[in-house]
């Protein structure tokens, strides 16, 4: 990296900063990820001593990585025992300064309103990772299988989805299928009746 760096940049006379620097920059944001994951297991784990409902869980790498960290409070598993018939699963994809995917349970109350049930943070956007999600989400909410799961219709999402819920009907959210019916039909009068 720092010779692709020197002839970038004319000679290494003209980087900046010498290797050492590199390294040192490196072995510092390493040591922050770390600490970053320790901080929010540790400050989870606090919250779980507040909250005797909240469930916390997370798995770690062969290099002893944060790779999976699910989580929800006693509220939302309230929440999911009563609203709990329809699960959105939604990630929201690397928006976070870590580049990991951040992925939200969520439904709907009697108000129509959203609300949470549980979140998760994840490494990678594997159907493995996603199967892992819905079992700590199934163990967190005693076993309780919704009705239906809306998603945007990721294929990884989808296989888990019928690997861990396989009675539950699997359906793609109103955002896509508008999506694809304004791509595909391109008639605006069909849209607002879709819409309504």
């Amino acid at each position: 990296v720092y010779g692709s760096m020197a002839n970038a940049s004319g000679g290494f006379h003209k980087v900046g900063f010498v290797k050492k620097d590199l390294y040192n920059q490196v072995g510092k944001q390493r040591k922050q990820v770390y600490s970053d994951s320790c901080g929010a297991v540790k400050y989870l784990r606090d919250l779980s001593t507040k909250d005797p409902l909240m469930f916390v869980t997370y798995s770690i790498d062969l290099e002893r990585r944060l790779e999976r960290l699910f989580w929800c409070d006693g509220e939302s598993r309230k929440n999911y025992d009563i609203f709990g018939d329809v699960l959105a699963f939604d990630a929201t994809y690397q928006k976070n300064k870590y580049n990991c995917p951040f992925v939200v349970f969520s439904g709907v109350n009697h108000h129509n309103q959203t609300i949470v049930f549980a979140i998760g943070i994840v490494t990678r956007e594997t159907e493995e990772t996603y199967v892992w999600l819905l079992e700590q989400f199934l163990t967190a909410m005693n076993g309780k299988h919704q009705l239906s799961v809306i998603t945007d219709g990721d294929l990884a999402m989808r296989n888990a989805i019928r690997r861990v819920f396989p009675n539950s009907h699997h359906r793609l959210c109103a955002w896509h299928l508008l999506r694809n019916a304004s791509s595909n039909i391109g008639i605006p009068e069909c849209m607002s009746h879709l819409k309504r």
